[in-house]
């Protein structure tokens, strides 16, 4: 019996998975400008949690410098890019239709996300969804973010249920391992802009729409 629905923040509730990849390619082109787009392949960064993100990040500009040194630096380029971003404009308002229908049902929703909890509730707040959500929980909270399942595993301890009971919203490669690897059905946001493996997940869903459809035939 379903009893509760975890989604991914980045890339599931808003479209901003793809500009933060973006973001990172510009980062890593502005501090290494000769490396190689071409024969350089981008997409590992996708859905990393931070520690993964700045060591692959050092990985691609070809430093020595510390990853305190390499995280300050890419957080002042991120801060700056994101000045520009509205959330409202990347919301996929679907979700409403998803998130109304649980609350109706008594199916408790969840947010299990690698991004900073200050900015999960800055994300939500903008959407004005915040309240929908009996629990948000943060990457910065577990020593190992996805694709460790911790996140996920704690998650389902704070909604008090088994793995079996929850669906996970996923869309990166490491999310969908989180997921599966605690054990809960997992839907893939499906994206096409860049070459994510998906594959692993339980379900393929071209927006909210069709997810929302999969929940209720898995209720």
């Amino acid at each position: 019996m379903l009893k509760a629905i975890i989604f991914d923040m980045d890339g599931v509730i808003v479209d901003t998975e793809f500009q933060d990849f973006r973001i990172q390619q510009e980062f890593i082109k502005k501090e290494n400008p000769t490396i190689d787009q071409k024969k350089t392949n981008f997409n590992e960064l996708i859905g990393q949690s931070y520690d993964m993100l700045y060591e692959t990040l050092r990985k691609f500009i070809g430093s020595n410098d510390s990853l305190n040194e390499i995280k300050e630096r890419f957080e002042r380029f991120n801060e700056a890019a994101y000045e520009s971003i509205n959330y409202l404009q990347l919301f996929r308002t679907d979700i409403l239709s998803i998130l109304k229908w649980a609350k109706k049902n008594e199916i408790l929703l969840a947010v299990a996300s690698s991004s900073t909890h200050g900015h999960i509730l800055e994300v939500l707040t903008a959407c004005g969804i915040k309240e929908y959500f009996d629990v948000i929980y943060s990457g910065e909270f577990v020593k190992e973010s996805k694709p460790n399942p911790e996140i996920y595993l704690n998650t389902l301890q704070q909604l008090t249920i088994e793995p079996e009971q929850a669906i996970a919203i996923e869309d990166s490669y490491y999310g969908i391992t989180a997921a599966k690897t605690a054990g809960i059905t997992t839907i893939a946001y499906k994206e096409t802009r860049a070459a994510i493996d998906q594959t692993s997940a339980d379900y393929l869903a071209a927006d909210m729409i069709e997810i929302y459809k999969i929940i209720q035939s898995l209720k």
